[in-house]
């Protein structure tokens, strides 16, 4: 059965369809990680969004209070889908804003990049402690080299993220080209497998000095 045309107003413009806030929500949390994946993110602008969406634009205040934590959330519930998973026949917000599959690196950048812009709005480090949290202790899982002590595996394992959140946020800049990106990531991976000299060298295989109590 065909779908009934949209309703104008006197004026002849075609009005929004009323949605609840659920579906409001998810449509603009889609709408804002797919522009953030195609724009940088000062040009994601509420009419942009909302055009994208196909909502009002006094939603974004409405259900999220401002547009930075707009941007928050949907650069947060796009990257955190890669790492979460939910139980069979399960739908979450998750699910509908990663519906369609989206390149990792490509990603990782664009939330990179958001994080700094966000960073320079005034929004607060705290903000993001927990899904950068989750990325660390992502990467240090697969990180099996039995040669090197914990301290050792978690300093590579940071080194590796900040040089890698740094070519993702800075790559334009320094105007890197794609074989540049790939010897960065192949540097990384190299890493590891020179763990045991790295820790020898730096001291890295004596155990972190827990601070003194204060009498």
């Amino acid at each position: 059965m065909a779908s009934a045309p949209k309703k104008k107003s006197a004026s002849g413009v075609t009005k929004k369809p009323r949605l609840s806030q659920a579906e409001a929500t998810v449509r603009m949390l889609n709408a804002t990680s797919q522009l953030l994946l195609e724009n940088v993110p000062g040009e994601v602008t509420v009419a942009l969004i909302c055009e994208r969406a196909g909502v009002h634009t006094d939603y974004v205040v409405r259900y999220f209070g401002s547009r930075e934590e707009l941007l928050c959330q949907a650069v947060e519930a796009a990257f955190l889908g890669v790492f979460l998973s939910t139980n069979d026949g399960a739908t979450t917000r998750l699910n509908l804003v990663l519906e369609d599959k989206v390149d990792v690196q490509k990603l990782a950048r664009a939330r990179m990049r958001t994080i700094g812009y966000l960073l320079g709005c005034g929004v607060s480090p705290e903000r993001f402690q927990l899904s950068q949290k989750m990325v660390l202790e992502s990467v240090a899982s697969q990180s099996t080299n039995p040669n090197v002590h914990d301290r050792t595996r978690v300093n590579l394992v940071l080194i590796g993220t900040l040089i890698v959140q740094a070519m993702n946020t800075f790559a334009d800049v320094n105007d890197m080209t794609d074989q540049q990106r790939q010897d960065v990531l192949a540097y990384i991976g190299y890493m590891s497998q020179t763990g045991e000299a790295v820790q020898a060298a730096l001291g890295w295989d004596a155990p972190t000095a827990k601070p003194k109590k204060r009498k």
